[in-house]
């Protein structure tokens, strides 16, 4: 586990998707510190390669996994879903296969979840960026389980 800058200094890289923990803890979601990390994974096949589509603006993520095609909304960000809008992730190494973690912030004693953001990996050249992050301000806390 090995996060470090670019040799240009503009871009973190990571060795292994454990290095997305700091860069999300540097980070942060919307301004506020984070507090848990969550890695995804695939619910049917167990695999953490994915790729990534949605529109960072809005707030919305979609991860496809690349091991069984399965399809899965982000933090249970469907519900604001427009196809119109959406984009797919592509690192500036052409490559589109990313290790994903969200990091959430919490309100005090764990009430809920205050805003999030999402990290993602590339699995070609290891470049670290964050597709995009939103403000939940909720006791949504089902969502720390769908990362």
């Amino acid at each position: 586990m090995a996060l470090h800058m670019s040799a240009d200094g503009d871009w973190h890289i990571g060795d292994d998707p454990l290095d997305l923990d700091p860069f999300l803890r540097e980070l942060g979601a919307e301004g506020y510190a984070i507090h848990e990390v969550r890695h995804s994974v695939c619910g049917n096949c167990g695999t953490d390669v994915f790729g990534v589509s949605g529109d960072p603006a809005v707030g919305t993520i979609r991860r496809e996994c690349r091991g069984c095609g399965t399809a899965h909304f982000v933090a249970d960000c469907g519900d604001d879903w427009d196809d119109s809008g959406t984009e797919p992730m592509v690192c500036d190494c052409e490559q589109r296969d990313f290790n994903i973690a969200v990091g959430y912030s919490l309100y005090a004693a764990g009430t809920g979840i205050r805003a999030l953001a999402t990290a993602e990996r590339c699995l070609s050249c290891g470049r670290i960026e964050s597709f995009t992050g939103w403000m939940v301000r909720g006791g949504d806390l089902h969502l720390l389980d769908l990362a």
